[in-house]
């Protein structure tokens, strides 16, 4: 364990600590620079720069958080530095008589974790397995379809068909997603823009439909805000929020995006005027993998595979942001009534606005 000073010092070492260093030298260490000390690699042996969002530093500041990553110690006593080690770190911020400090805890992976890496890496092995047959499946019943001497049920059995396998399709691609995020494979594309930049480039890819349904409500100071995101993930995550707003909502239903500003945080909030969710307790559960929407809002509905929002906690996390979900029936009639999401990032130009 280590905890760190608000300049991002070392101020205490616990005993495990130390003896990654030269024995008796751990005073010398009491503030030095964390970055000068340890080096941050994602699984894949990216570095992660000290400014990077994903660093956990940076994300400390948000709250308390845990990330498998690749560690490099370098002993100032010795001047070298040792061999790469796998980690889970864990980060927790404390408070005390005023100041702010960062909590560091480093775990060797034990057994339960390896197995679990391996478990991931199987279903990514198993995803791709399965993406090649599916494509060759959609393939000829496309072709099938095209058939003029067919039935109209022989038909309407090929429709079926095809939206089982372009569904099956939808979860493998899920699988390889959540894969590649749980084992830092995923290959980030951030880049420091404008709010309203990347709502924009999300929009114009969206039918015609598909963006009349949507009510963006946003003033100038939120929408000019710079966030350091990566634009096909935003655009992943909100295509799953109007997914989701599409399947549940009567037609016509809107799907509303709004934002505001608190500190150093942007929190972008999606509702759609779908029915009211049928659970109690925490809506945080949304989130967990298969957990199908339907069981909690339409029964009738039974498309989804209980994915989508589990993409969207992921993909908002390895951004460097966090997501909660609340309940929302307002029944005096002045906010729809539905689903809320809120996505929140950290701003990369805190004093602006």
């Amino acid at each position: 364990m280590i905890i760190l000073d608000e300049q991002q010092s070392v101020c205490w070492f616990n005993r495990r600590a130390t003896d990654w260093f030269v024995a008796g030298c751990s005073n010398s260490l009491i503030g030095r620079s964390f970055d000068s000390l340890f080096q941050f690699r994602h699984l894949d042996q990216r570095l992660i720069l000290v400014d990077d969002q994903q660093h956990p530093l940076r994300q400390s500041v948000h709250g308390e958080g845990q990330m498998d990553l690749l560690v490099q110690i370098y002993d100032p006593e010795r001047s070298s530095s040792t061999p790469v080690q796998h980690f889970m770190l864990s980060w927790q911020p404390l408070c005390d008589s005023g100041e702010h400090f960062t909590l560091l805890i480093f775990r060797d992976l034990d057994p339960l974790e390896q197995a679990l890496q391996h478990q991931r890496s199987f279903i990514n092995r198993l995803a791709h397995e399965l993406r090649t047959p599916l494509a060759i499946m959609n393939g000829i019943l496309r072709r099938l379809n095209r058939n003029n001497d067919a039935s109209a049920y022989q038909l309407r059995s090929f429709e079926e068909l095809s939206s089982e396998t372009k569904r099956m399709s939808g979860l493998v691609d899920n699988l390889l997603l959540l894969s590649d995020l749980d084992t830092d494979r995923y290959c980030w594309q951030l880049e420091q823009r404008s709010l309203r930049s990347f709502l924009s480039e999300w929009l114009d890819h969206l039918s015609a439909l598909q963006r009349d349904l949507v009510c963006v409500d946003l003033d100038d100071t939120v929408s000019d805000s710079d966030l350091c995101l990566d634009q096909i993930a935003v655009s992943r995550v909100l295509d799953n929020l109007l997914e989701n707003s599409l399947r549940f909502a009567s037609d016509g239903s809107q799907f509303f995006i709004g934002a505001s500003i608190q500190n150093h945080t942007l929190t972008l909030h999606v509702h759609d005027q779908g029915p009211p969710l049928a659970i109690n307790g925490d809506a945080s559960l949304l989130f967990d993998r298969f957990t199908r929407l339907e069981e909690h809002r339409d029964p009738s509905q039974t498309d989804g595979v209980g994915l989508g929002l589990a993409v969207v906690k992921s993909l908002v996390e390895g951004m460097g942001g966090a997501v909660k979900a609340e309940f929302s029936s307002d029944q005096a009639g002045e906010k729809p009534s539905g689903l809320q999401i809120s996505l929140m990032f950290p701003r990369v130009n805190p004093t602006a606005g």
